[in-house]
């Protein structure tokens, strides 16, 4: 095999790595951006359970008054 064959095989052979790095990059760039979703999400889930448990919590004192709970007169 000539050198300038040797280079040319090479010059492919780089070629196709720097493909591949390119998509690895682009791959873990969008890993990156879902876990930041992934991230504000939980953080979204968790204030609503949050207020969710406030909510439970404010109805089952409204329902204990209703039943006639506790009364300051």
């Amino acid at each position: 095999m000539t050198i300038q064959a040797e280079l040319a095989n090479l010059r492919v052979e780089r070629d196709r790595l720097r493909r591949e790095i390119a998509e690895k990059n682009e791959q873990l760039g969008d890993q990156h951006q879902l876990r930041k979703e992934l991230a504000q999400t939980r953080a979204q889930l968790q204030r609503r359970d949050q207020k969710l448990a406030r909510a439970n919590a404010a109805l089952e004192r409204s329902r204990k008054k209703a039943r006639g709970g506790p009364r300051t007169s």
